[in-house]
């Protein structure tokens, strides 16, 4: 019996994206590194904390002005106070890297401030996760760079990162490849393997995202998503949207991180199957990225090999130029 699931886009509205993004430049371990907030604000002495993490490592770190500042008491400082800081930043040849003290909300409003011929200009590492999602996506359509789903300051270099996230994060931002994650038997929800561009992000942005000049989809590509404190309704919810969008009709594989408070592991195992089962292309579930922290880099626009059968995701080519 033929799945509608399966038949055409659903009078999907979307453009899938060009597959290739300009790489940023690698950077090394005495690199100068900017620390932005553009969504929620954070506690001063966690992020200083943060900082002197990086800073033992031989690191440069500047943090920006505005990165306790509370506008309405859940953003970092007004959107302009936030975008003018960033737009700062993104202009200035002194920084080598961008990485960001937390999630949260806030990005979405000032998607439109951006000024992505600064980010076109200048490809350079822009890292984060959660809330950064809309940014990964904005930049991708706007300055087509790549960019990477990873740690922050406030949790992942606060609390640090285990040695072999650590190791995975440096060598790839230095331009290591190829570089290979394994994954148990026990993580995989569908087998098999494909071959295709990474992307994805926060699952909430993304399908925050859809119908937006934000919204970034790549047909024929992996994608890799996780989330935190939705209800498994919910998940099903963004899910069945993106389905009936017309997303899911021509992934290649589906990579999903931590679900912190998002259900039991059956529940969300029950609702995996009965969304992907019908595409037959692998799925594997519990990957080291989320907001549980000490987050694996997940470099967006990188070509990618998903292996069920050896348990592997291997990163094929270098994501950064030299």
């Amino acid at each position: 019996m033929n799945d509608p699931r399966l038949q055409g886009r659903q009078n999907s509205a979307y453009r899938s994206a060009p597959h290739f993004l300009v790489k940023p430049r690698a950077i090394t371990r005495n690199a100068h590194i900017a620390v932005l907030a553009i969504s929620s604000p954070s506690p001063v002495d966690r992020i200083e904390q943060a900082k002197k993490n990086l800073e033992s490592r031989g690191l440069r770190v500047t943090l920006a002005d505005n990165i306790a500042h509370a506008h309405r008491g859940y953003l970092a400082g007004s959107d302009d106070e936030r975008a003018q800081e960033l737009n700062r930043y993104l202009n200035s040849s002194e920084f080598d890297a961008f990485f960001f003290t937390r999630g949260g909300y806030g990005a979405m409003r000032i998607l439109d401030r951006i000024d992505y011929d600064a980010i076109r200009r200048n490809p350079r590492a822009i890292v984060g996760f959660s809330d950064l999602t809309a940014l990964h996506q904005a930049m991708a359509i706007h300055a087509n760079v790549a960019s990477f789903h990873g740690p922050m300051l406030n949790l992942d270099f606060f609390n640090g990162l285990s040695p072999a996230t650590e190791e995975w994060f440096w060598s790839m931002l230095g331009g290591a490849a190829p570089m290979t994650h394994r994954f148990g038997r026990d993580q995989i929800v569908i087998d098999g393997d494909a071959d295709g561009i990474l992307f994805g992000g926060c699952l909430s942005l993304t399908a925050a995202l859809i119908g937006t000049p934000y919204d970034f989809w790549i047909d024929d590509g992996i994608w890799f998503w996780e989330d935190v404190d939705e209800a498994v309704y919910r998940i099903d919810r963004m899910l069945t949207h993106l389905r009936l969008s017309g997303r899911l009709q021509r992934i290649r594989g589906v990579i999903i991180g931590k679900l912190q408070g998002c259900g039991s592991p059956a529940e969300i195992e029950a609702l995996l199957h009965e969304t992907f089962d019908p595409y037959r292309v692998p799925v594997v579930r519990d990957l080291p990225f989320g907001h549980l922290g000490d987050n694996l880099l997940m470099p967006i626009g990188a070509p990618v090999r998903l292996n069920t059968s050896d348990g592997t995701l291997t990163v094929t080519q270098a994501a950064v130029q030299p």
